[in-house]
């Protein structure tokens, strides 16, 4: 791993990778030249020197890295755990990944622009590479029943867990599904789109979607081009620590 002076006396957790998907060596994990990180505003591991952590992890292994705040994207769990209307959802959303990039500001700003990118997710969506992908799966989703199950799977997951944690589901549990199947299905067209772009590694705090386990291991036909070249690392952060310095 390359270190940075700049940041050498940091006291941050520690980053491990636990696997990837599909299953590489790391040499080949390490010979792409470029990361990205899928930032999920509801997930303590990317606050405080967890984030640290992870984006000083990224670009100590690779050349550069992008950093994607989900921000737009939460708007379905806005609808879902707070009954938000579209346009509140979408709102309250931008207001959080404001307050997202103000506290994390400071750090971002002491990594050259050279080796840290960071955006947000509504220009993700605007690219043709993400409408391409965004039809393929909306497509494969509406007529192959497998991935349809896979997709609604997950998005099942995602409320149970969510519920287990005391948090509301202020819609139907029908109406929860259908959110979150389609924040799934646009989170994996951008992943999508990421990947033709050149930002074939993504890495991430937790495990892979299980649809995209599948999609991995070539389960789907018509899948994009994207998804087939993508490799998910999932990593460990051991000592998270959620107040930002």
């Amino acid at each position: 791993m390359r270190s940075d002076s700049n940041f050498e006396k940091l006291s941050l957790p520690s980053i491990a990778v636990v696997k990837t998907t599909p299953k590489v060596s790391h040499q080949e994990l390490f010979s792409y030249k470029k990361c990205y990180i899928g930032i999920s505003l509801d997930n303590p591991g990317f606050y405080g020197k967890s984030l640290q952590a992870l984006v000083l992890w990224a670009i100590g292994n690779f050349d550069q890295c992008l950093v994607v705040v989900g921000d737009y994207l939460r708007r379905f769990n806005e609808q879902i755990f707070n009954g938000s209307s579209q346009a509140q959802a979408a709102e309250t959303a931008y207001e959080a990944g404001e307050a997202f990039m103000e506290k994390a500001a400071g750090f971002f700003a002491q990594i050259p622009d050279s080796r840290l990118n960071v955006t947000r997710w509504k220009p993700c969506l605007q690219s043709s590479n993400y409408r391409k992908s965004k039809d393929a799966v909306d497509k494969l989703f509406a007529t192959e029943p497998e991935f349809m199950a896979s997709v609604e799977r997950d998005a099942y997951a995602f409320v149970r867990r969510q519920t287990k944690r005391n948090r509301t589901v202020a819609v139907s549990m029908a109406e929860a599904i259908e959110l979150s199947s389609e924040y799934l299905l646009e989170e994996i067209a951008v992943f999508s789109a990421l990947s033709q772009q050149g930002w074939k590694v993504e890495l991430y705090p937790g495990p892979e979607l299980r649809v995209l386990v599948d999609i991995a291991k070539g389960q789907y036909t018509d899948i994009p081009r994207g998804l087939k070249e993508r490799i998910n690392v999932e990593l460990k952060i051991s000592g998270i620590g959620t107040t930002f310095p």
